[in-house]
């Protein structure tokens, strides 16, 4: 084996692969070992807004107020009528 390449694609059908990207191999006879990837596990959207809060607060993420909030809109829509 002269070069061997390990890239990923995705089956369009039976018998047609489509790489996510090009092998500098040109038109020759390759072989083609086909080993499915299982998807990566989803995680329940409590779980991963929980994770994202959790970091904000370790690097000291402050959201904005109630009242910062109803100020930008006002002044976001106020900008419309120009």
């Amino acid at each position: 084996m002269r070069n061997a390449y390990i890239v990923t694609g995705e089956m369009t059908d039976d018998r047609t692969v489509r790489l996510d990207e090009a092998l500098p191999v040109g038109s020759v006879k390759v072989r083609v070992v086909v080993e499915p990837i299982s998807p990566a596990l989803r995680r329940p959207i409590q779980e991963v807004l929980a994770e994202i809060y959790r970091r904000q607060e370790i690097r000291g993420h402050q959201p904005p107020t109630k009242e910062e909030v109803d100020a930008y809109l006002r002044t976001e829509r106020d900008s419309w009528e120009e």
